[in-house]
């Protein structure tokens, strides 16, 4: 077995899960998780929570944390619903004319289709909207990764102060599943359904996957690197999973890809 893949059997709750030890045991997944993994520096962790079940590949990076790059577009649409800075998915922000790398970002957004084709300026202008004083509170009362927003308010999550491990990627997302975090239920339901991902899935995919890839550019010293945090429904069956990696080449749809042949090959 790979050394760096382990399984966690749910002795452990979620809100403990990034600090305690997690007890290795034989991997008994379609392979190991680590054939999955096109590099060494590849975290990937799966919580199957009809069973209470973890796999994690690469528990030490799994513990690191990393900007949350355009993931973090789930709970900042959650606060601006929550502050009412949007009204809901057809909330529209009107291009502001600058011309950005793709031509996706160069016309009117709404939330939806914001988070959809990652709009970055459209997250920026609601989190200046939201001001730093309800952006911090709702990040402390989520215990959101580092919490530090410290970077400026439209890109503290842009490779900057705000940090998230895959683990605590995890556990948010698992939470938002179950809309068991502090906030209006109907509104995580909402944030919900606008992480559905329908396209680019194998052919007889089972079940309804939901998430959000995230890449970082390059800053001196520091290797880019990609994320899909999201969850699976598969009839009863309940899958919440978190991918990172590290290094050149490795962007979010990377990520997702991993995640998506792992989950496709799991029954």
């Amino acid at each position: 077995m790979n050394t760096k893949t382990l399984l966690a059997l749910a002795v452990l709750s979620l809100a403990t899960l990034p600090q305690s030890p997690l007890r290795a045991g034989p991997d008994h997944g379609p392979r190991p998780l680590g054939e999955y993994a096109p590099l060494p520096a590849t975290c990937i962790v799966i919580y199957d929570r009809a069973i209470g079940e973890y796999r994690v590949h690469n528990m030490e990076q799994c513990r690191e944390r990393l900007s949350p790059c355009s993931t973090f577009k789930i709970p900042n649409a959650l606060i601006g619903l929550e502050t009412g800075m949007v009204s809901g998915p057809g909330d529209t922000r009107k291009w502001d004319g600058t011309k950005r790398s793709r031509e996706v970002l160069n016309q009117d957004h709404d939330l939806a289709s914001a988070i959809r084709h990652s709009v970055v300026w459209y997250f920026q202008g609601l989190a200046r909207d939201i001001g730093p004083e309800r952006m911090q509170a709702a990040l402390d009362a989520w215990d959101y990764g580092n919490r530090d927003i410290s970077g400026g308010q439209d890109r503290f999550w842009l490779s900057s102060s705000l940090q998230i491990s895959a683990l605590e990627q995890l556990e948010f997302m698992d939470k938002l599943d179950r809309e068991a975090l502090p906030a209006s239920a109907s509104n995580q339901a909402e944030v919900k359904r606008m992480m559905r991902q329908d396209e680019n899935l194998p052919k007889g995919f089972m079940g309804e996957l939901y998430g959000k890839t995230g890449s970082c550019i390059s800053e001196s010293g520091t290797p880019p690197h990609g994320w899909f945090a999201g969850f699976l429904h598969r009839g009863s069956k309940r899958y919440v999973c978190a991918v990172d990696g590290k290094g050149d080449g490795q962007w979010g749809w990377e990520a997702r890809k991993i995640i998506v042949n792992i989950l496709h090959d799991l029954h």
